[in-house]
C-alpha cells in the first residue's frame, strides 16, 4: 500500500480525505442508531431512520452519476463536503440545546444522504484516474482499508463519547471530519479525463442504460445483489437491539459490536490490498458466502463476544466482495460513462434497501433478533450457488 502512495500522491491526498471523514462518519452513525434506540425501544424505528439514509440517495443516483460525468468530480466532492458539514454542524447544535426532535433528525438525516449520493459516485468514478490500471485492485482495497479502520476506532471512540460526553459531541465530530475531507480534496489534481458530451438528461440516462448492456457481467450479477442486500438490511437494524435488549451492554456493547463489523472490513480489505488483484470470481463466491454462514453464528451467540466474531467475519466477506465487484466494474467501464454507469449500477443494486430496512425492523420486532437473522442467512446462501452458476462471471476463470 505505502509504494502505491508513493507513486500517486494524489491518490494518497484522497485516501487521507477518505480517512478524516470516515472516523467521523462511524461516530455519527453509531449516535444516530443510538438516540433513535433509546428514545423509541423499537427495532421499526432503527429501520425507518436507516430508510431516511438511503432513499434519498438511490432516488437522486442516476442524475448525480450524470453529473458526475459532465463536471469536475472534485468539486462535486468538495461541494458535497461542505454540504455535509453545514448539516451535521446544525445537527450537533440542534442536540446540544435540546430542540432536537423527529422531524430535524429526519430531514437533517436526508440532506446528508442526498449530498453523499453525489459524493460517492464522484470518487468511484475519480479513482480509476489517479493509479494506474494495474493498480487498480490494490487502490480499491486501500479506500475499503481505511473504511475498515474508521468502522472499528469510530464506534469504540463514539460510544466512549456518548458514554462520557453525549450525542451532541459525536455530531460535532461528525461536522468537522467533513470539513477536514474537503480540505484534502482540495489538494488533489484531478486527472484529465473524457467527459461526457453535454446532452440531455434522458440522452445521457440511455447512452448509461446501452453502456449497461454492453457489459452482460454486471447485468448478470445486478439481480442476485439485489437480493442479498435486501436480507443484508437485518445486520444494522438487528445489531442495536442485540447490544441492548439481548446483551444487556448499552452504547459500549453497541460500540463493540460495529468495531468488531469494522475490523472485518479492515481484515478483508488488507488482505487484497496485499494480493494480485486476480481470481475475481473465486474471491466474490467466497465473500457472499461468508456472509451468509456467518449470520446463524451471530444469530445463535450466547455471548456478546461470540457475535461480535460474527460480525467480524461478516465484515472480511462484505470487504471482499465489495472491492472485487468495484474494481470489474471499473475496469468494464470507460472513463467517459463510468460515473452515471457506477451511480446507476449503485441505485439499482440498493433499490430495495428501504423497504428491506421496515420488513426487517418488522421481522425483528415479531420473530426477535435470531429469526431475522437466520432467514436472512439462508436467504443469502441460496442466492450465493445461483451467482456460482453464472455463466458471465465463470468466463472470468
Amino acid at each position: 500500500m505505502f509504494p502505491l502512495f508513493r507513486a500517486c500522491p494524489d491518490f494518497f491526498r484522497f485516501w487521507l480525505s477518505q480517512a478524516v471523514s470516515q472516523v467521523g462518519d462511524r461516530v455519527h452513525s453509531l449516535a444516530l442508531i443510538w438516540l433513535v434506540y433509546h428514545w423509541s425501544e423499537s427495532a421499526l424505528a432503527v429501520g425507518m431512520i436507516l430508510v431516511a439514509t438511503s432513499l434519498p440517495g438511490i432516488l437522486v443516483s442516476p442524475l448525480a452519476g450524470v453529473l458526475c460525468d459532465r463536471f469536475s468530480r472534485r468539486r462535486i466532492m468538495i461541494g458535497a463536503d461542505l454540504a455535509r458539514f453545514l448539516v451535521v454542524g446544525w445537527l450537533a447544535w440542534q442536540s446540544a440545546g435540546g430542540a432536537l426532535g423527529y422531524p430535524g433528525l429526519i430531514a437533517a438525516t436526508v440532506a446528508v444522504a442526498l449530498a453523499s449520493a453525489f459524493f460517492n459516485p464522484a470518487a468511484l468514478a475519480m479513482i480509476p484516474g489517479l493509479v494506474a490500471r494495474e493498480d487498480l485492485t490494490r487502490a480499491n482495497a486501500a479506500s475499503q482499508l481505511v473504511a475498515g479502520m474508521s468502522a472499528v476506532a469510530g464506534p469504540l471512540f463514539g460510544s466512549a463519547l456518548i458514554a462520557l460526553i453525549g450525542v451532541p459531541l459525536a455530531f460535532a465530530i461528525n461536522a468537522v471530519s467533513f470539513l477536514g475531507s474537503a480540505l484534502f480534496i482540495a489538494l488533489v489534481r484531478e486527472p484529465a479525463t473524457g467527459r461526457a458530451g453535454k446532452t440531455g438528461f434522458l440522452e445521457e440516462l440511455r447512452a448509461g442504460r446501452d453502456a449497461l448492456r454492453g457489459a452482460p457481467l454486471i447485468g448478470a450479477l445486478l439481480g442476485p445483489v439485489v437480493v442479498i442486500n435486501f436480507f443484508f438490511a437485518a445486520i444494522p437494524v438487528v445489531t442495536p437491539v442485540l447490544a441492548e435488549s439481548v446483551f444487556r451492554s448499552g452504547a459500549s456493547g453497541l460500540g463493540i459490536l460495529m468495531s468488531c463489523f469494522g475490523g472485518g472490513l479492515f481484515a478483508g480489505s488488507l488482505l487484497l490490498s496485499i494480493g494480485r488483484g486476480r481470481r475475481e470470481r473465486s474471491a466474490a463466491l467466497a465473500g457472499f458466502a461468508l456472509i451468509g454462514l456467518a449470520f446463524p453464528v451471530i444469530a445463535l451467540s450466547p455471548w456478546l463476544s461470540a457475535a461480535g466474531l460474527g460480525l467480524a467475519a461478516v465484515g472480511i466477506g462484505l470487504s471482499i466482495v465489495n472491492i472485487t465487484l468495484i474494481t470489474l466494474f471499473q475496469k468494464l467501464l470507460d472513463d467517459a460513462t463510468r460515473g452515471k454507469i457506477m451511480a446507476l449500477v449503485t441505485a439499482l443494486a440498493l433499490s430495495l434497501q428501504p423497504v428491506a430496512y421496515g420488513v426487517m425492523g418488522l421481522i425483528t420486532d415479531a420473530l426477535k433478533p435470531s429469526g431475522a437473522l437466520l432467514a436472512s442467512g439462508a436467504v443469502i446462501l441460496l442466492v450465493t450457488l445461483r451467482i456460482a452458476t453464472l455463466k458471465e462471471l465463470r468466463e472470468l476463470g
